[in-house]
């Protein structure tokens, strides 16, 4: 075997691997603490319904405390990237799973608002810092060829969590009360012990880092489990040239990423504003239009079960499309079956809109997941990755505020109005700046190959 001391043969020995059970089992132990994330942003937006008539505070609080809590998800996911690329990404997703399960857990002994925002601020704080880096990890991990598809099924983990979060509500608050629905995350923090044991550190970042050896310990893991599973490997893939180039965090903003930077930033501030406004105040929306209680979550259930094809076929339409055309086909489609979804008043109708809004959110998050890693080196991947991220949270926070006071103005159809002209605007701002990236490798597509270093990036 040649040296295996280069960047570039590490990353080729990655990208001749058949998908494995390897891979596999490193796909659920990681993503398993995406559908936390999920979970306990959902189950929050159940707890807060309920909590209005025990509390008897006003719709507008709800946004005011979900917003909150989410700035502190943009925190975390600024600083989590950051720490990600530093001192690896395995290490982040281990240390912050554990903290954002025992904030999780605290807020079931809270008597007041105040308390619940503080600890909703950390909590979510710890799950942005998670959320951002794991899919970056599991980019590093995954060979090019699949990663479209291995990006739906790692999606379809979020939609896991937010499939069970209306379950976990209707069976656990009306009968136990809304602190043990806060109380039953907490074994989500034993995760950690798995995520410690059976997954590796990532070999690109490891290879950036110059610990090749440690790199190539991880890598002849995956080999051998691909070996073993699928017999002899395929010849290592060329990839052109991979130099050990350094990049800063000022590269971000820099003249080579500038524009898809500001074109990411966009498409993630539209995509979660409109995704977490949903999440957060399908149950509100529909008590509003009369119904109780139980009958709301038991109609948010069916609308949040749409979530889990809508993830998985996100990534096989990446595949198909390409990421970029995946992305504003998802976000024309939100636009329109949103807009459906406030107008309608017939409860089968509601239901049936409710559930293709959710399926195209969740088809153009599985889009917006798989394509921001390609966009960025691996020195910056989580940071930008996170920065990104951190930008959806500020579309959360403003959707959920404006939400929030536009519910009691103008109602539910004035809300998918809003919301359509953000997705509109940044669908055409994708079509415009976004690259192509479908089959490339990461360091191909981030254009940190030799040629495009040297200018022929296309």
């Amino acid at each position: 075997m040649e040296n295996v001391h280069t960047l570039e043969m590490i990353v080729g020995r990655l990208e001749r691997l058949k998908v494995s059970r390897a891979h596999y089992v490193i796909l659920i132990i990681a993503a398993l603490s995406l559908a936390f994330d999920t979970l306990d942003t959902v189950l929050s937006g159940f707890v807060l319904a309920a909590l209005r008539a025990t509390w008897n505070f006003s719709v507008t609080w709800i946004g005011i405390i979900s917003a909150i809590g989410i700035s502190g998800y943009l925190v975390g996911s600024l600083v989590g990237g950051f720490f990600a690329d530093r001192y690896g990404r395995k290490t982040v997703i281990l240390y912050t799973l554990v903290l954002a399960s025992l904030f999780s857990f605290s807020r079931g002994f809270v008597n007041n608002i105040p308390s619940l925002i503080v600890l909703n601020f950390f909590t979510w704080l710890f799950v942005g810092a998670e959320s951002s880096v794991v899919p970056v990890y599991l980019s590093e991990i995954w060979p090019s060829v699949s990663r479209g598809k291995l990006s739906g099924w790692m999606m379809a983990f979020f939609a896991l969590g937010i499939s069970a979060s209306p379950i976990w509500a209707v069976s656990i608050i009306p009968a136990f009360g809304w602190r043990w629905a806060f109380w039953g995350t907490a074994p989500f923090a034993l995760l950690a012990g798995f995520l410690r044991k059976y997954i590796p550190e990532s070999p690109r970042w490891l290879a950036k880092k110059g610990r090749f050896e440690d790199a190539d310990r991880e890598v002849r893991k995956l080999e051998d489990a691909v070996a073993k599973q699928h017999g002899q490997l395929a010849p290592v893939t060329k990839v052109n040239d991979v130099p050990v180039v350094n990049f800063n965090v000022s590269a971000i903003l820099g003249p080579k990423y500038l524009k898809r930077t500001l074109m990411l930033w966009c498409a993630w501030f539209a995509e979660y504003g409109v995704l977490y406004a949903f999440l957060t105040f399908v149950p509100t929306l529909l008590i509003m239009s009369g119904h109780k209680v139980v009958s709301s979550f038991a109609y948010s259930v069916v609308i949040y079960l749409a979530y889990i094809p809508g993830y998985i076929f996100g990534g096989y339409l990446v595949d198909i499309l390409d990421r970029k055309w995946g992305i504003v086909a998802c976000f024309v489609s939100t636009a329109i079956f949103g807009t459906l979804f406030g107008s309608v008043e017939v409860d089968a109708l509601t239901i049936l809109f409710g559930a293709l809004t959710a399926f195209s959110v969740a088809c153009g998050s599985t889009c917006i997941y798989t394509y921001t890693p390609e966009n960025y080196p691996t020195d910056i991947r989580a940071t930008g990755m996170g920065i990104a991220s951190a930008w959806g949270r500020v579309g959360s926070i403003t959707l959920l505020l404006l939400f929030g006071v536009f519910a009691v103005l103008k109602g539910k159809l004035f809300l998918f109005l809003i919301a359509d002209a953000l997705l509109l605007v940044a669908a055409a701002v994708v079509a415009a700046v976004g690259i192509s990236t479908k089959y490339k490798s990461l360091e191909v597509a981030a254009g940190e190959t030799g040629d495009a270093l040297r200018g022929n990036d296309s």
